[in-house]
């Protein structure tokens, strides 16, 4: 401002100066922080549900070759500290979905072409403390209970020759009583390392009492140590294991002929080969035994 125009405002000449307004900010409102979730030991949802069906795939991967006595059913138990764990457990299970778990493990299950039952259930449980001993699997807080199909009784089937002549003229195997059956020729025989063998399905020797020319003939193709016959409870049903005295090496045959026709070769130590009754076992060539359904 120039000395005229003071000396114009001192006597009230001039206009008086525009006065400059203060502008006033807003305060801004305070943003309200979002609460910090309390410490827990379990993962976020997404990533629980992750190792659930992991644990699961891994565990049933035994399955993956499976035919028979298929799971019917599946129990989830999970140890869980507070109502806490419990909520966001049944969030990643989705609890408010019934059956939408299941479904996506399915999917899972198959991919890794693991089978169970058509029908198979699926449920979970939580426990405060300790996983049950029922827990066929465990990891961590993880326990896995696999329900198997109920067998009443075990697979009881009647053994009788066809070529050849027996001590008796069948066997019933019952596997309550006893779960191999040992097949040779003579009852007690003495084996290569000095031990007594039982033939609990014994084809007569030459020089036992009782021997036919005629209808033992046969018998002579059988060895002495020539197969076991074990009952699997597992699965049940019965598998054919030619012994020492049964393979090849040792110049003894063993032979399914099952009932489609076809042959299979019990020629490998040690190998089960399964049998279905109707099958027919023969020994050395000559005698053969028939697999009856009691």
């Amino acid at each position: 401002m120039t000395f005229i125009n003071n000396l114009k405002q001192l006597f009230g000449l001039g206009a008086p100066p525009t006065e400059t307004k203060l502008v006033h900010e807003p305060t801004p409102t305070p943003v309200a922080s979002k609460p910090v979730p309390a410490p827990s030991g379990m993962p976020s949802t997404p990533k629980q549900r992750e190792k659930i069906i992991r644990f699961v795939v891994e565990k049933l991967s035994a399955y993956s070759s499976e035919t028979e006595a298929l799971p019917t059913g599946l129990v989830l138990w999970i140890r869980c500290d507070d109502a806490a764990d419990k909520d966001r457990m049944d969030v990643a299970l989705y609890a408010s979905q019934p059956g939408h778990f299941q479904q996506e493990l399915s999917r899972h299950l198959a991919d890794h072409y693991i089978r169970l039952a058509p029908d198979w259930r699926f449920s979970w449980r939580f426990v405060p403390d300790e996983l049950p001993a029922s827990c066929t699997y465990q990891w961590g807080n993880l326990g896995l209970e696999v329900v198997r199909p109920s067998i009443e009784k075990p697979l009881q089937v009647r053994i009788r020759a066809l070529t050849g002549q027996t001590v008796e003229a069948s066997y019933l195997l019952d596997p309550t009583t006893q779960t191999e059956f040992r097949v040779g020729r003579g009852q007690m025989v003495q084996t290569a390392s000095g031990r007594v063998r039982t033939n609990d399905i014994a084809f007569i020797d030459a020089d036992e009492p009782g021997f036919d020319a005629m209808r033992g003939e046969p018998n002579l193709s059988v060895s002495r140590q020539h197969a076991t016959i074990r009952y699997d409870a597992d699965k049940r049903r019965y598998c054919l294991m030619a012994d020492a005295g049964g393979l090849p090496a040792n110049g003894n045959k063993t032979k399914i002929l099952r009932t489609n026709d076809t042959i299979e070769r019990a020629d490998l130590p040690g190998v089960g080969y399964v049998l279905t009754p109707g099958d027919q076992i023969e020994l050395g060539g000559e005698a053969k035994l028939l697999l009856e359904l009691v």
